[in-house]
């Protein structure tokens, strides 16, 4: 995440910066490619102003490598919350699918059901008819 330098620990950049941010700390965290401790030691609240830079005796520039890792850090979270909302999405899409498929189940019963119905009264109807009919005449 961070480029090795040489940082000698002499705290100078601490007291330059405007922000009450300890540059040496932050760099340290994400040397060890702890983020969340950098953020908690103050990653956010550094402005960019480079005053720690001018004052480290080991030219790192700081501001920079926070700059860097506040975008990684934001692309990080971007990522996962596109992550989050597709799985959301997959879910949902899941459960709208789940529900056509009951939906479709339930009017293949139905068809069934009044197809049975409808060869129910077909029957009926034609064992009326065959009642009804009448016998053939013989020798007319």
């Amino acid at each position: 995440m961070v480029a090795s330098q040489p940082c000698i620990r002499c705290g100078e950049c601490a007291p330059a910066c405007p922000a009450g941010v300890h540059p040496q700390r932050v760099l340290a965290a994400l040397r060890r490619e702890a983020p969340d401790e950098a953020q908690s030691l103050g990653l956010n609240d550094c402005t960019g102003c480079a005053a720690c830079d001018a004052h480290c005796p080991s030219a790192i520039p700081l501001a920079a490598l926070f700059a860097a890792a506040r975008d990684e850090l934001r692309l990080a979270r971007q990522r996962s919350d596109f992550s989050a909302a597709s799985r959301v999405r997959y879910t949902q899409r899941e459960a709208r699918l789940a529900r056509a498929r009951e939906e479709q189940a339930v009017e293949r019963e139905r068809q069934r059901a009044a197809n049975a119905s409808a060869q129910a009264v077909a029957a009926a109807l034609a064992r009326s008819r065959a009642r009804r009919k009448p016998a053939p005449r013989d020798g007319a």
